[in-house]
């Protein structure tokens, strides 16, 4: 009898531990798209400012690819999350979907959080170590600070193991539920 409420109860607490997850996961994609806008208009301003005016800029290139990185780092778990990656599965699409997902877990399980896990412990290691130190960008004339570029690099690798715990979960209760 007491074993019934209290497994529902961790499933209830799994679930919303999943839902905040989820919500961290939209705000870093959020926060990402908000920097597509800054990165076109980084790319005309130089545009223009090269080839109209012949008066390059010393911070555009940097700007970009730091731009750039955080887009593309903050956007990926939110990507995961709408399951919009592009995924090549010529194979597993012929297998029953319980062993789609036996399979999604062992991958997520084994090769994609270990991975995701070690990245992100060296991004949020080195947004701190950036910041600490008030590190700039060396191999540019411009020298701007970069822990804003690793924490936005940081937000993104923890959104993405994030999201990964909630897609392993998700495929098994795929397994279990015997979709």
């Amino acid at each position: 009898m007491g074993a019934a409420p209290c497994k529902q109860r961790h499933v209830q607490m799994i679930s919303q531990l999943g839902e905040w997850a989820q919500l961290f996961v939209r705000l870093v994609g959020y926060a990402g798209l908000i920097l597509f806008p800054a990165l076109i208009f980084v790319s005309m301003y130089e545009v223009v400012a090269r080839y109209v005016f012949n008066a390059p800029t010393l911070w555009a290139f940097d700007l970009t690819f730091m731009i750039h990185g955080a887009l593309f780092a903050m956007t990926g778990a939110y990507g995961l999350q709408k399951n919009v990656h592009v995924r090549i599965d010529v194979l597993s699409m012929h297998f029953p979907k319980p062993v789609q997902d036996a399979a999604n877990v062992l991958s997520y399980v084994f090769l994609f959080i270990p991975a995701v896990w070690f990245v992100s412990d060296a991004s949020i290691r080195r947004s701190i170590s950036a910041f600490q130190t008030n590190e700039v960008e060396l191999v540019s004339a411009w020298s701007p600070i970069v822990w804003p570029f690793f924490v936005a690099l940081a937000l993104g690798m923890v959104a993405l193991c994030l999201q990964s715990f909630v897609e392993t979960i998700r495929h098994l209760a795929g397994i279990i539920k015997g979709r």
